[in-house]
Formats: structure tokens, C-alpha cells, sequence
């Protein structure tokens, strides 16, 4: 069954880039602060900004890179394990996690040109497009409200 409205022509996979992108720009955003308050860990379990802003950017790579395309992850530049994909390494600044998060961004763009939401990918298992894309949002509307609790703690 095709994913759309004929006519209204709203498609269901319009939607979801939209909402994809609209997370992304929300996510970057967040880290509209210093590098140092950025790095600052001020909440229980030590998330940091730009420690939620690196894993939003892995999971994005895990569910857009690695199971559309299946390149290991080290090939794509990301953490092996999910738990360094939180951590803050000694050399990231915004500017390098920002472009960072938006090599992933453009990557994952051009895995999914061409890709119907129906189409099984099978680089982390057999998955529909469409699974891809509900866990993705799910994965970054959580990480949006963790970004935003974190912001309220530096402006309050």
C-alpha cells in the first residue's frame, strides 16, 4: 500500500523528512551556548549538551548509516559502542560536534535518496524504511527534551 494522499500531495515520507529535519535543527540549536557550558555536566548520570548532540548524530549514522548501507560503524566515523557515543572527547567544541552532526545528516540524506518506506534494508537486520525512520524520531524527540531539560539548567 503506497504511503500517501493523492490529493492533498502530503506523502507520508514528506512527513517524516520533515520531522527529521525539524529534530536536526532543533538538536543544533541547542547548542547555542559556550563551548565550556556545552561541555558541563550538571545533572545526575553527567549527560552533557554536547555528549546528547554526539549521540543523536550516532544514532542517526547507526539507523541511517550502518543498517541502510552495511558500512561498520568505525568506517563511518562513529563510536563502536553506544556508550561512547555519549561521552565528550578532549577535542570536541560545538564547531567540530555541529559538522560532525552534519556530515551525518547529508550521509544519511543520501543513503535514504531513492529508498521507498517499504523497501527492506538489511545492514543490522532485515528493517523496513519506515521502521528506520519511527525509531530515528523516536531517538531524537527523546534526546530533544534531554537537550531541552539540559538547557533550562544553564539559563535558569
Amino acid at each position: 500500500m503506497p504511503h500517501h494522499d493523492v490529493d492533498s500531495g502530503w506523502t507520508t515520507r514528506g512527513d517524516l523528512d520533515a520531522r527529521i529535519e525539524q529534530y536536526r535543527r532543533l538538536i543544533l540549536q541547542s547548542l547555542g551556548l559556550t563551548d565550556e557550558q556545552a561541555r558541563a555536566s550538571t545533572v545526575v548520570g553527567r549527560p552533557t549538551l554536547l555528549g546528547v548532540v554526539r549521540h543523536t548524530a550516532f544514532v542517526e549514522g547507526v539507523w541511517f548509516g550502518e543498517a541502510v548501507t552495511g558500512r561498520p560503524r568505525s568506517e563511518l566515523g562513529l563510536p563502536v559502542s553506544t556508550a561512547n557515543s555519549w561521552k565528550t572527547r578532549k577535542v570536541d567544541t560545538i564547531e567540530s560536534v555541529s559538522a560532525d552532526c552534519r556530515r551525518i545528516h547529508q550521509h544519511s540524506r543520501d543513503n535514504l535518496t531513492g529508498l521507498g518506506l517499504d523497501d527492506v534494508v538489511t545492514g543490522r537486520g532485515r528493517r523496513t524504511v519506515m521502521s528506520l525512520f519511527t525509531h530515528v524520531l523516536s531517538e531524537l524527540a527523546w534526546n530533544t527534551g534531554q537537550l531541552d531539560i539540559l538547557r533550562a539548567v544553564h539559563t535558569s
